[in-house]
């Protein structure tokens, strides 16, 4: 059963009846996994208080605890996470996060090690008020497909081949042009995949690329390397959608890439955007994962709570903020922390009279008094001045007007610790070289290819080279150099010269 009330305490009945429907579609699927993994979490104390608590967010809505659709798009979020951990411990901040996989890529900012939230996001065509984290994903994944239109330009995305029947060079019965097809008929990427237990078949991704070059009269190199260009702008255009759409200046932050197909491009996209640095963990596949591990027990509550500021009542607010973090006091407790141990997060949705959305702002901690409703009322001038470029704080014919009421209950966990690269005084040298195209001009130059895990920690690789490891390829274009930092990342900047 879902019930809107419990699901989402917030007005607009579209988007909330919408939140509802999702949570009725995801709660069966969620069960039935959940039930799939009874046996053997009854023999691990955690593992059974996680599995009841999913159960429990499964069942009855009016029982209380967070909605299964809070478990939507929770892949890429763990993956923006993990990644902004990652580029923290190495020393930045200020980080965008390129999760590249096989049918699309997902992208997000962080900043001091928060996510920018949403509550505009959607599951696939639908809508969704759920807070989540702010990730826009874009049809450009190692599957997608490169397609003529109706008026013979060429095209990327966002259909995909996917994994089944896959890219031409997959040998799966694939028919269709991908992106992975042309890295490895450009050399980027080796004629197999994870370290040699997947052959690929270059001849059949040379005769499709060469296929489509033919409609288009363009050689095979130029048709390869265009299918690259328009996947790395739409890549490009979804970094901008979460930076310069929101006030942000791209070429303040650096470019975390990650996932199995999120750093091929990387070198293109500081072109494009202007990011100075290039940060790649090492087994970028497995950051998602690793995210996962990262993530403190978070749930979400709001109330909606329409009122001009000048009509707010302190007492009201404090009554309805101390419901809400009851709600998620009992759901952290119910998940296995010690009352010590729990951390509120109080927020408020605020506009001008007469908008129709909202900026969500941060409400300082302590009792709620009219100058917490004042100092509100201040972040928000602030964060609108931030967003849009102006603000009315001057302006007292324009009303302030609070929407919504928010709690977050936070069970913090002790993340894991980033491994140190190993610095044994040697480098890594060359494990061979191959012909490599990065610019159709130039044709096909004889690049020299390095086994990652050989790398030590500052060693520096000038461009052009190839970086392999066992579920991921970094090409470095000429004219940029890769370092290798503390903690095996790989720091890609321009060269000097």
């Amino acid at each position: 059963m879902s019930i809107s009330s419990e699901v989402l305490r917030e007005y607009r009945e579209y988007e909330r009846a919408m939140t509802t429907l999702v949570d009725a579609a995801v709660k069966p699927r969620l069960s039935s996994y959940v039930g799939k993994h009874q046996a053997a979490t009854r023999r691990r104390p955690r593992g059974a208080v996680l599995r009841d608590e999913v159960q429990r967010r499964c069942a009855v809505g009016r029982r209380g605890g967070a909605p299964a659709d809070t478990t939507v798009l929770s892949g890429p979020a763990a993956g923006a996470l993990g990644a902004a951990l990652i580029a923290r411990v190495a020393g930045f901040d200020k980080v965008l996060t390129s999760d590249g996989g096989g049918t699309s890529t997902d992208v997000s900012v962080v900043v001091a090690g928060a996510p920018t939230l949403t509550t505009e996001g959607s599951v696939g065509a639908y809508p969704s008020k759920i807070p989540m984290i702010d990730v826009v994903t874009v049809g450009a994944g190692g599957g997608s497909i490169a397609w003529l239109s109706p008026e013979g330009t060429l095209k990327v995305g966002p259909q995909s081949a996917g994994a089944d029947p896959g890219p031409l060079c997959y040998r799966q019965g694939g028919t269709e042009v991908t992106i992975t097809d042309a890295h490895v008929v450009l050399g980027r990427i080796p004629p197999h995949l994870l370290g040699g237990e997947i052959p690929l078949d270059v001849d059949a991704a040379r005769a499709g690329i060469e296929e489509l070059a033919g409609r288009l009269g363009l050689d095979p190199e130029q048709c390869a390397v265009g299918v690259l260009e328009i996947s790395a702008w739409n890549q490009a255009n979804a970094l901008r959608q979460v930076t310069v759409k929101r006030g942000l200046d791209v070429r303040d932050f650096t470019l975390t890439t990650f996932g199995g197909s999120g750093s091929l491009l990387l070198c293109r996209l500081m072109d494009i955007l202007g990011v100075p640095t290039v940060l790649v963990p090492p087994n970028p596949g497995n950051v998602s994962a690793f995210g996962l591990l990262t993530v403190d027990v978070k749930n979400d509550y709001v109330q909606t709570h329409v009122c001009l500021q000048d009509g707010l009542d302190p007492a009201v607010l404090q009554a309805e903020y101390d419901g809400l973090t009851g709600r998620a006091a009992a759901a952290l407790t119910v998940e296995g922390f010690a009352e010590a141990d729990h951390v509120f997060a109080r927020t408020a949705d605020v506009r001008y009279f007469g908008q129709a959305f909202e900026v969500r702002v941060p409400v300082p901690d302590g009792p709620v008094t009219t100058e917490t409703v004042a100092e509100v009322a201040a972040r928000f001038h602030a964060e609108h001045r931030t967003l849009y470029g102006y603000d009315f704080a001057d302006d007292p014919s324009q009303q302030v007007e609070v929407v919504n009421l928010r709690v977050s209950g936070i069970g913090p966990i002790r993340r894991p610790e980033v491994p140190a690269a190993p610095s044994d005084g040697g480098e890594g040298t060359p494990t061979g070289s191959r012909p490599v195209c990065f610019d159709p001009g130039a044709g096909f130059v004889e690049t020299p290819v390095h086994w990652r895990p050989d790398l030590r920690a500052g060693q520096v690789l000038e461009g052009p080279v190839v970086v392999e490891e066992f579920g991921s390829t970094v090409p470095i274009h000429p004219g940029f150099t890769a370092r290798v930092d503390d903690y095996a990342n790989l720091v890609v900047s321009r060269s000097a010269s």
